[in-house]
């Protein structure tokens, strides 16, 4: 017979009573079943949200949503979840630009659904009045931590169960929650200084929300749906089968990582009109159409409001500000014209004889040429701003002194600053100069670390002999100069003293909260470097049009922007941004005039479970 076993010490603060209760009803720790449904709902009802409104977080509600986050559980008690709050709008500027970059980028992979996925809007990046940046601290890789020796991924899953406290307690809260998943991690790092042992897992918007989906967004699109739980539920062991839905299966990138927006200087760069936006956004969703059904019309818009404080007007009269220069770098053969043709056509534009001439004059706008670097003297109705007859040889040396460059960027800014003082409501940019194409992709490679092959194009309509020369041009360029610079650097090497003063335009409406219409290839590499010094840049730009020359696909991309316009157009002078002034104002038009559907005693959709009530 064997000895019974001790029986433990009762612990202290033992309740014996509430000891029988479990005993005697093996659920005692169940909720109350109104309380076990809200669970369930919070679950079933947490949404990714896009769309935003701007009103502020109380700091107690944010409280309460991070402290959900810092309860996740963790092996070992290790508590890898690091929570970075975001408030600036340049920051959160910053990262949108990083997202919108990929997110063009990405688009081309999805075979006929890439217009679908660029309807996939991330304004809420901006619109939500912060951001939590959701990152996992691995620590010191030879710490030894409980429970962590056999599975070191372990802190990546706690701060996986972090991310969905925090969403999951935010919904309770009304709060939206969004998770950007377009932006390269080392980008993100590269902005927010965090550590290479860090891992950034997630950038969440958080916000109140301006919908209420009753499905997740892409699920409503039509892009892909949830499975059944029995695809995905196995017995016993696992189940050799494929149950990833083939709308989402996805082959990763093999696109070069490119470098971030530098940090920025502060300055007054005025601000965004969120508030605007949104009511932009609010009365095309009432008017007598299917919602979103205008497209990169509504876009603009809602972009337009959010610069100015409403719609674009009509009529839409525009400033027009064409900078000419000379480069260099053409005695090497990177152009099939001679620098004395820059001033020839500078001198027929001035005439109104040049395309951006007779766009100007035909749309009724405000067109300003100077001369900011031609090698012949300036010719008549030109404004004389000659810095210099031209930028250096860049395979020699810098092509231009950083004191020329201070001098083009405050005489592009006093330029677009005259032009706003005549009562224009946005300014369309463009160039003159025989060699830009070159100094252009010499520009862009240095900023983005790109190579010649793919930012150097055909540009005048050199042949396969001059293609190479001009690829061989800007090669020496950049092994001399090095890549990627930041933008300052990049202009002193490898720019052009147009493109300075444009960037320095771009700047200037930037701060004075103007719209910039862009033109081609030169322009967006100028808009680049300006967007570089200040990332809120970004925010003014419109891209009139995508042109033929190669690379200016890559420039869209790092801006972040659609282009209105396709039309293979390369003849730069600002004539792809004057051609894309009329569809514009009629988006403007169309938002004013249309009726809503309560205007117009239209029904409107049975049912529309994505907007407030």
């Amino acid at each position: 017979m064997s000895t019974p076993l001790p029986r433990p010490a009762t612990p202290a603060g033992f309740d014996a009573s509430r000891a029988a209760e479990r005993a005697a009803d093996p659920h005692g720790w169940r909720y109350a079943d109104d309380a076990r449904e809200a669970v369930h709902r919070v679950i079933a009802e947490r949404r990714d949200i896009r769309r935003f409104r701007p009103d502020a977080v109380p700091d107690d509600v944010l409280e309460r949503v991070l402290t959900a986050a810092h309860r996740a559980p963790s092996v070992g008690l290790m508590q890898p979840w690091r929570l970075i709050v975001v408030r600036a709008l340049e920051t959160r500027s910053a990262v949108r630009l990083l997202a919108q970059r990929e997110r063009i980028l990405q688009a081309d992979r999805f075979d006929e659904r890439a217009r679908h996925f660029l309807d996939q809007k991330i304004e809420g990046v901006v619109e939500a009045p912060l951001g939590v940046v959701v990152c996992c601290d691995h620590g010191d890789p030879q710490a030894e931590i409980l429970g962590r020796g056999t599975i070191r991924e372990t802190d990546v899953y706690s701060t996986a169960c972090a991310i969905q406290n925090l969403w999951l307690a935010a919904r309770a809260e009304g709060l939206g929650v969004g998770w950007v998943s377009y932006y390269r991690p080392d980008d993100l790092r590269a902005l927010l200084g965090i550590p290479d042992r860090v891992e950034p897992m997630a950038y969440l918007c958080v916000g109140w929300p301006d919908e209420r989906p009753v499905r997740p967004g892409l699920e409503s699109a039509g892009w892909s749906e949830r499975m059944p739980l029995a695809d995905v539920v196995m017995a016993e062991r696992w189940d050799d089968r494929d149950v990833t839905p083939a709308a989402n299966r996805f082959v990763p990138s093999t696109t070069a990582p490119v470098p971030p927006p530098a940090a920025a200087p502060a300055t007054d760069a005025g601000a965004l009109h969120r508030e605007a936006a949104i009511a932009a956004r609010d009365r095309s969703d009432q008017l007598i159409k299917p919602a979103g059904s205008l497209g990169a019309l509504e876009a603009v818009v809602e972009r337009w409001a959010s610069i100015t404080g409403g719609p674009p007007p009509a009529p839409l009269r525009a400033g027009v500000l064409v900078c000419a220069a000379d480069h260099g770098h053409t005695a090497h053969g990177t152009s099939l014209f001679d620098a004395d043709v820059s001033a020839q056509v500078t001198a027929a534009a001035a005439r109104g004889e040049s395309a951006v001439g007779v766009l100007a004059a035909r749309g009724g706008h405000e067109l300003l040429i100077a001369d900011l670097g031609l090698a012949a003297p300036t010719p008549p109705g030109v404004r004389d701003e000659k810095i210099a007859p031209g930028s250096a040889d860049l395979l020699d040396g810098p092509a231009l002194t950083p004191a020329q460059l201070d001098d083009a960027l405050a005489r592009g800014a006093r330029l677009a600053a005259e032009l706003a003082g005549r009562g224009v409501h946005c300014l369309v940019l463009g160039e003159i100069g025989i060699g830009n194409t070159a100094t252009t992709a010499a520009l862009v490679s240095a900023l983005t670390g790109a190579a010649p092959e793919v930012t150097v194009g055909r540009g005048t309509g050199m042949d396969a002999a001059g293609l190479d020369r001009k690829r061989a041009v800007v090669a020496g360029a950049l092994a001399r100069h090095g890549s990627p610079l930041d933008a300052r650097a990049a202009l002193v090497a490898v720019g052009g003293l147009e493109l300075a003063a444009l960037a320095g335009a771009v700047l200037e409406a930037t701060r004075r909260g103007l719209p910039v219409v862009l033109d081609g290839y030169a322009v967006g590499a100028a808009a680049l470097a300006a967007s570089r010094i200040e990332p809120l840049a970004v925010e003014v730009l419109v891209a009139g049009h995508r042109s033929a020359e190669l690379g200016h696909d890559l420039v869209l991309a790092e801006l972040g922007l659609e282009p209105l316009l396709n039309l293979r157009l390369r003849l730069g002078e600002a004539t792809g941004g004057l051609l894309a002034l009329p569809m514009i104002e009629a988006a403007g038009a169309l938002h004013r005039d249309m009726a809503t559907f309560a205007e117009a005693g239209v029904d409107g959709p049975a049912a529309n479970p994505t907007r407030v009530p």
